[in-house]
């Protein structure tokens, strides 16, 4: 039953042409779809072929295939590595880069120790106010590829809350020069966040995978062997390879969209630190 729903969800996700209705399948079921489908179509291939053209003799034609189908494979495997790498470094970035946005956070609050009772509290209160909107609103929103318009109001409070006073000694102008720098840290890694999140593989390159990975298994299809199982298992093997490979590239390619997406727990990790914080015995990390 689960099976066929995850089938129905595919089958409306194809009919309308909507990536987004991939990513929002669960990873493991898209990849059990994507490979059951895949098998099944290169299988039932190779049946027609051979069954079709039953009176020509593949064999006699390994060895100059197998040639063949060395060069093509290794030149697929060459662009299918390279773009998976590139994906899984871009996942990888975009995690580095929500560990940065959210130690700037931490940061703006500690630096804001030395500013004024009012400019303080109304920092650190923003600072509290932006992770929450992170883990409630803009978390949820990437997912369709949104943002949170507030969190810009938050922000650009901070900065003004902690730039728009005349500081009367050195500590308060130390305070406010480390605070505005973190802050403008804050906003340059959420706008490269967000930018990052509007990122992915464009339809043309996912048309030259396909259109590779079909060449590989038509190849297959060519080459004859005593055995018809033997000859589907080793089918069914090479397209396996590919399908989970390029299951997982597909997952990799929107850090903030897919099952595999990235959570908020620096978010929450902020979060919690501020409470600590704030019931700590130390008076000057209060509000």
């Amino acid at each position: 039953m689960a099976y066929a729903a995850v089938n129905v969800a595919a089958g409306a996700a194809v009919a309308g042409w909507e990536p987004a209705s991939f990513l929002r399948m669960n990873a493991v079921w898209l990849l059990l779809w994507a490979t059951t489908t895949a098998v099944a179509l290169a299988c039932s291939g190779q049946w027609y072929v051979h069954r079709r053209f039953n009176r020509l003799n593949f064999v006699r034609h390994n060895e100059v295939g197998g040639f063949i189908v060395s060069i093509v494979g290794g030149l697929y495997s060459v662009l299918l590595g390279f773009m998976t790498v590139i994906a899984w470094q871009h996942f990888s970035d975009s995690r580095q880069l929500v560990a940065q946005e959210s130690a700037a956070s931490t940061d703006a609050w500690h630096t804001s120790v030395g500013l004024p009772a009012e400019e303080r509290s109304r920092v650190r209160h923003d600072m509290l106010l932006y992770a929450n909107a992170m883990v409630q609103r803009e978390w949820p929103a990437m997912r369709s590829r949104g943002f949170d318009k507030n969190a810009d109001v938050i922000v650009m409070d901070a900065i003004g809350a902690a730039g728009n006073f005349n500081p009367r000694n050195l500590k308060e102008a130390n305070a406010q020069g480390a605070t505005l720098q973190q802050l403008g840290a804050l906003h340059d890694y959420r706008q490269r966040r967000l930018s990052g999140n509007n990122s992915g593989m464009a339809s043309f390159e996912w048309l030259v995978l396909m259109v590779g990975a079909t060449c590989i298994v038509g190849f297959c299809w060519l080459f004859g062997l005593a055995n018809a199982k033997v000859h589907l298992a080793m089918t069914s093997a090479v397209t396996i390879v590919m399908t989970t490979t390029l299951v997982l590239l597909f997952e990799l390619q929107c850090p903030f969209q897919s099952d595999l997406r990235i959570a908020p727990d620096d978010w929450n990790g902020v979060i919690s630190h501020i409470d600590f914080m704030q019931r700590g015995s130390q008076a000057e990390m209060r509000m």
